[in-house]
């Protein structure tokens, strides 16, 4: 639920759309900490009742979220469920005040409970058809 929209923006000409890229390179760096991901496809955002997801209960109704794909050469390089990438991103900061549609008790991302606000699937996404 976290807006990581890929601006390509390097330079701080435009404050918000430097700030989506941002946290966009955020999400990039932690998944590398492990390994080097590849096949990294754009995130798309779509609006859609968080029923539908895993997110914490905190959140409902409709909101804009992002999703993307990406690929490692070791599938169980973040475990079996991606526990370990979960791990690795608990408590990372990002910036807020984009295009996001829920409002954060801190900017930081949680991978559990009730203010959980991002989640991994295995498997490939089909993002043209959401």
């Amino acid at each position: 639920m976290v807006d990581i929209t890929p601006t390509g923006v390097v330079r701080p000409s435009n404050e918000k759309i430097r700030n989506q890229q941002r946290n966009w390179e955020t999400v990039l760096q932690v998944i590398g900490l492990r390994t080097q991901p590849m096949l990294i496809d754009e995130p798309v955002c779509v609006t859609h009742d968080l029923e539908y997801y895993r997110f914490g209960n905190m959140f409902a109704g409709k909101q804009n979220i992002w999703l993307f794909n990406f690929a490692v050469e070791h599938l169980d390089i973040y475990g079996d469920d991606a526990e370990i990438l979960e791990d690795d991103f608990n408590q990372t900061p990002f910036t807020v005040g984009l295009t996001e549609t829920v409002g954060f008790l801190l900017p930081v991302f949680y991978t559990s409970g009730a203010i959980k606000n991002i989640y991994f699937t295995k498997g490939r996404l089909d993002l043209n058809n959401i």
